[in-house]
């Protein structure tokens, strides 16, 4: 089993879903979690976001993408003690950058995990690894 573990960020995930720039290199992600070679996590409040923006444009399509990424054998980080949102809060008093955003960061962290990012350019300057996909 490799070591490599790995935090989504929404946006990969919605390029995934959508077919946009990036959809090849998180299915390869998702396919080596399946495979047990990567270990992949998600924070709850990212993946409250990832449904809210699903369900815009249809219910059905959030209910089927969040059970999707469960059989993917992503791991759903909840809040249950003070470390976590205590972290994301510190984080975010010192980088411009959404609540959402800021928990994917120290989910990552907590975790030791690669964060995988979209465009996004909120997490510049932050001191952890990530991988950026679907643009420069």
């Amino acid at each position: 089993m490799n070591d490599l573990s790995v935090v989504f960020d929404t946006e990969p995930l919605l390029a995934f879903y959508r077919g946009e720039p990036g959809d090849t290199e998180v299915e390869l992600l998702l396919n080596q979690v399946i495979e047990g070679s990567v270990q992949a996590y998600i924070n709850i409040v990212n993946l409250t976001e990832l449904y809210y923006i699903l369900h815009r444009y249809s219910p059905e399509a959030a209910e089927e993408k969040t059970r999707n990424l469960r059989a993917y054998g992503i791991k759903v980080v909840p809040i249950v003690d003070d470390t976590l949102w205590k972290l994301t809060a510190e984080i975010k008093s010192s980088h411009p950058m959404s609540l959402a955003d800021a928990y994917a960061v120290a989910t990552a962290q907590i975790t030791g995990s690669k964060l995988i990012i979209g465009r996004d350019q909120e997490f510049n300057g932050l001191s952890i690894e990530t991988m950026r996909i679907g643009g420069p």
